[in-house]
């Protein structure tokens, strides 16, 4: 049987509920809405990880979830699993609580209870949602719809959640737009300018470029599903090319 298939599969659950908390029913619910959403953004193994972790919660044994654990039970590492030399769950961990902030920031943001995988443990939480959030007023038409202003905003913006390496790649690059400059804007450049890569780096064979542009676009969408979702302009950088858009609001 395939990750894919096996997700959502059903399987035993204790029914004890921690008292106050919500029940195995809403918690298998939450579980239910969460994977088959088009708006959670996980791979078809982390969506795989999110159920084993919370059916661990859900069975009573939340505290022995393990990076090994995973890693043989979701990952098929094998039982010589050293977690301090192969750092796969803890970095499909961070993949999966930016799926889960994504997915609640879209279609789960009124869902009456929430799943969350605190940072430094694989076990998860389960937070009921007062429904009481509001909207912030809406300051957009005080905001200038240049694009350095947006990049500053962006920048200094704490629902921003971009390393300061990817700050930097965002602002090479669009700095680099602003120019004038016309044309592509190569990997190499990038590599070597915000990556701190030698003049014989290789975009083929280290593929960094790639991986945190991908991260950084997250972090863009992160940033305008909350804070940003206002701003008369917007900066994306489409797949594909690493040459920023500005789109207006």
């Amino acid at each position: 049987m395939s990750i894919a298939e096996a997700v959502l599969e059903p399987r035993a659950a204790a029914s004890a509920t921690v008292s106050g908390g919500p029940t195995t029913a809403e918690m298998q619910a939450e579980l239910r809405r969460v994977i088959e959403s088009k708006d959670f953004p996980a791979t078809a193994r982390n969506r795989a990880f999110l159920q084993y972790v919370v059916e661990r919660e859900m069975s009573g044994e939340g505290e022995s979830v393990s990076a090994y654990a995973v890693a043989t039970a979701v990952f098929g590492r094998s039982e010589l699993f050293n977690s301090l030399l192969d750092p796969i769950v803890r970095i499909e961990a961070g993949k999966l609580r930016r799926d889960l902030e994504t997915y609640y920031l879209k279609s789960g943001r009124r869902n009456p209870l929430r799943i969350t995988i605190p940072r430094g443990a694989y076990r998860p939480r389960f937070e009921l949602a007062d429904g009481k959030a509001a909207d912030a007023p809406d300051q957009s038409a005080a905001l200038s719809s240049d694009p350095r202003a947006e990049l500053q905003r962006l920048l200094e913006s704490k629902d921003f959640p971009a390393t300061e390496r990817n700050r930097n790649f965002l602002k090479f690059v669009v700095e680099k737009e602003l120019s004038g400059h016309d044309g592509r804007i190569e990997p190499y450049e990038i590599g070597t300018k915000v990556f701190g890569r030698p003049e014989t780096f290789d975009p083929i064979n280290d593929p960094i470029v790639r991986i945190e542009a991908g991260k950084l676009r997250r972090d863009l969408e992160t940033y305008y599903l909350k804070e940003g979702r206002r701003n008369p302009l917007r900066i994306e950088l489409p797949k594909g090319g690493y040459r920023p858009k500005f789109v207006a609001a």
